[in-house]
Parts: C-alpha cells; structure tokens; sequence
C-alpha cells in the first residue's frame, strides 16, 4: 500500500502552490522563437546540444529573436560541487524558474523531502529514493558559495509572448510548482477536462509549457471555439522514448523549425509553430559522468539507469495521446 499522500515526497507544500490567476499578467518574454528546457537534471552534454541548435541552426536561418527559458529541475543528477557548479555557470545567463530540485535546494522544509509531490501510482521506493537523492544534492550545493540565495530568488513561472500567442511557462501546472495536472495522463482525464478548459479561459493564455512529471505530452483543447495547447517536455536530460536515448525540449516560434532540426511531433497554433524537438546529447559523456557519482548501488543507479540506457517505456503516440483516444 503506498504511503501517505502528506508523506515526504508526496506532500505538495503551501508555498509551491499559487493562484492561476497569476498567469492572467502583460508578458515579460517577447520573442520569435522560444526554446523551453525542463528536466535538464545536470546533463551538461544535453545543455550544450540546445545551445548548439539555438546558436548554430536558429540564428543562422535568421529566427529573429530567440530565447530559452531553463523552466526547473536543472538540477538532480549532479550531487558533486564541481559538477554542480558548472551547471550553474552554464546555465546562468538564461530565464530560470525553480523546479521542486532548486526550491528543495535553497529552502527546504521539513516533510517535503524532495518536492516532487509523486502521487499514488508511483512506489514508496521510487518516493524514499529521491529524498535521499535531494539530501545528497544539498550537501553538493552547500559547497557552492551564493548558490542557496541565488535560487531562492527565482521566479516560479513566466508569461511570454510569441507571435499572436501568450503562453504560461511552468514547471509544474497552472497551479503549483509540483502539480501533475499536466501530466500526460492528467491531460486525457476525461475528470480534469473542465479545470483544464476553465484555467485556460480564466488565465487568458493560449498554452501552457512545463515538464516535471518526466514524460512528454501534447494535448489540444478547444475553450470557447479556440484551440489551446498544453505541452510537457518531460525531461531534456534524459530519454523520453523507449528504445531512444535523446531528450526533448520544446519549441515554440512564429516560423517553422529550421530543416536541420529533430522534430518528433507538434501543431500550429494561430500561426505559430510548436514542437517537441529530440535532443541528442553525448550519451557516453553523461553516462561516464552520472557513473561517476551515482555507480550501481546508488540510489540514482536503482532510479534512472535503465532509463538513461534503454528509454522508458513511453512511445510518441501515448505523447499525443493516441492510445487514450483508441480505447
């Protein structure tokens, strides 16, 4: 029987939670191309591979303005100063927002254990595992001068503007950090349907972006007669697909993705174009290097490993919903 629903690493604290209403704001992002980056986990080699395309395939078709938005959990895998360190060199000169991880960093509470508020369908082991993984994080950032103060101060959702779209940028949901209602499952809920179509129309934005519950999902909803997108990313720092071993990110612009791009799937929306995008990073760097820190034994090993080498047991169409839609 699984544990209790206010359990460490179940519990979804007061202070992840925020009113939908806070979407409902002029945006603070303008761009022509938006990059969201959820679950970057420490993969330095998937950082470099985003930043590649963002400057090499972008830039040089001539996107316009484009941004990217880190948006949490850029941290995870890597529970060693200098590794932790470099990831937040690396990834300081973009829009962050904090994930449970970075919150759990800078200002953890008692009970909540890692943050990721798992729910019920996912084991007790899975849920103790973690917890001991944030623990050895923090002892990883405490050896970081500034890094506590610096995460605190992130922002735990954005507003951006791109094209004729406005989109809600979150890790979680519409109204938590840790919320899985955008989980691909939540998404073809016929039950959460009318909350999903009522914040949609309360908030006024046309999509949300997020990541968080690590599988990757695009669902469309019609919310008095326009179409609306929600889109997870799942996570860019790991394989999202069985028997794939790329991240995803997604990306959202007024003009199609250049032609040297990894598209996996997307729709267009009021004119605007949005992907999952597969992110092949340097599987041997990262493997090397998660081996490192976390060998066989570990509790990251027992987690993630299989994932890490063979994907997990999610395909495309269960991403898009196919198989809810067949049943």
């Amino acid at each position: 029987m699984p544990s209790s629903p206010t359990a460490p690493g179940r519990a979804c604290p007061l202070h992840y939670r925020y009113a939908a209403g806070v979407f409902a704001r002029p945006a603070e992002l303008q761009a022509e191309v938006l990059y969201v980056v959820g679950g970057l986990y420490g993969n330095l080699s998937a950082w470099r591979e985003a930043v590649r395309q963002l400057a090499l395939e972008e830039c040089a078709a001539g996107a316009g303005r484009v941004a990217l938005v880190l948006n949490g959990d850029f941290h995870w895998f890597d529970a060693d100063a200098r590794w932790f360190g470099e990831v937040e060199r690396a990834t300081a000169g973009h829009l962050r927002l904090r994930g449970n991880v970075e919150t759990e960093i800078a200002d953890p509470e008692a009970g909540a254990g890692c943050g990721c508020a798992y729910p019920q369908d996912v084991s007790d082991a899975v849920v103790e595992r973690s917890n001991r993984i944030i623990e050895r994080l923090r002892e990883a950032a405490r050896e970081v001068p500034g890094v506590s103060t610096a995460l605190a101060a992130l922002p735990m959702h954005a507003v951006a503007q791109i094209g004729e779209t406005r989109w809600g940028l979150v890790h979680g949901d519409a109204e938590s950090l840790a919320g899985w209602g955008f989980d691909a499952a939540s998404l073809s809920a016929p039950q959460q349907t009318a909350w999903i179509e009522r914040t949609l129309r309360e908030v006024g934005v046309d999509g949300f972006a997020s990541s968080h519950t690590c599988a990757p999902a695009l669902r469309a909803f019609t919310v008095d007669g326009r179409e609306r997108l929600i889109i997870n990313n799942g996570a860019a720092g790991m394989p999202n697909f069985a028997g794939s071993r790329a991240g995803v990110i997604t990306r959202i612009g007024v003009s199609a993705p250049p032609a040297g791009l990894p598209v996996l799937y997307g729709r267009t929306l009021r004119g605007v174009q949005v992907h999952a995008l597969a992110l092949h990073y340097d599987h041997a760097a990262f493997l090397h290097r998660f081996l490192a820190v976390w060998p066989e034994g570990s509790d990251a090993h027992a987690s993630y490993f299989a994932r890490i080498v063979d994907g997990p047991d999610w395909c495309i169409a269960q991403a898009l919903g196919a198989c809810e839609a067949r049943a």
